[in-house]
């Protein structure tokens, strides 16, 4: 009888553990939020980001530079970047409703370079394998695509640049 109670709790657990985890996301991923606001990979990591030999797009998509302030604007826009849904930055203090998922971006030009910044942004599964975040600038490889957006890129070549050149001014 306590054996059988014992098999229903952690059965019960188990459940509302998943539905809390898809609940706070807003949809099912392999991430756990934590309070510091970085989200934690439930695996490992994948071995270029473990060696810090993390490649990037070196290249300019537009060939090239991008203009930060329309950088600014695409992170804003709900309908494109839409980064505050996740990300904090503090210069953006102005806009509402900064998340707490992915890391704050304040110092992100510290932390990496143009490249690498731009392939985060077109692609941050490359360095990230398990993260939430969207693949801005990729129309292969990807899941539960609505049908109107099947085949399409969420960024265009220059809103890449542009937000690439937004990130790189937060040292």
């Amino acid at each position: 009888m306590k054996f059988q109670r014992w098999i229903m709790i952690a059965g019960v657990v188990s459940v509302a553990g998943t539905m809390l985890l898809s609940i706070n996301l807003g949809y099912a991923c392999a991430c756990k939020r934590k309070t510091t606001g970085y989200f934690q990979q439930i695996g490992q990591p994948s071995p270029v980001a473990a060696n810090n030999q993390r490649p990037g797009i070196y290249n300019s998509l537009t060939g090239g530079k991008g203009d930060p302030q329309a950088g600014r604007l695409a992170i804003l826009n709900r309908k494109k970047g839409n980064c505050l849904a996740c990300h904090k930055i503090g210069v953006l203090n102005d806009a509402p409703y900064h998340g707490d998922i992915g890391p704050a971006l304040d110092g992100v030009a510290r932390r990496y370079n143009e490249a690498q910044l731009r392939q985060m942004v077109v692609d941050a599964r490359v360095y990230f394998p398990k993260t939430p975040m969207p693949s801005f600038h990729v129309k292969e490889g990807l899941y539960r695509v609505i049908s109107k957006y099947e085949g399409k890129f969420i960024l265009s070549n220059q809103e890449v640049e542009d937000i690439v050149a937004f990130l790189g001014q937060l040292s």
